[in-house]
């Protein structure tokens, strides 16, 4: 159902749950709850896990962009 505040929900591509599942540090099984297991303090908390929370009610072009900035920065301060 839509909200009124964020709008409908979206469907990710199979590519880009892995590509989430990576950066979030966690299996795509576990990003979808296909595991049966309830881990605590998996994935990110406080202000990270609002932004992904908020990024990923985000048009699918939008989401796509977010995930080109991270996996940059990521890649450029993994040698730093």
């Amino acid at each position: 159902m839509p909200s009124p505040l964020y709008g409908p929900a979206l469907a990710l591509r199979a590519d880009q749950l892995l590509k989430l599942a990576q950066a979030l540090n966690v299996s795509v099984d576990d990003l979808v709850g296909t595991n049966g297991k309830k881990k605590r303090g998996t994935g990110p908390a406080g202000k990270m896990r609002q932004l992904f929370e908020a990024a990923s009610r985000l048009p699918r072009s939008q989401q796509q962009k977010i995930t080109a900035l991270l996996e940059a920065f990521i890649a450029h301060n993994r040698g730093a």
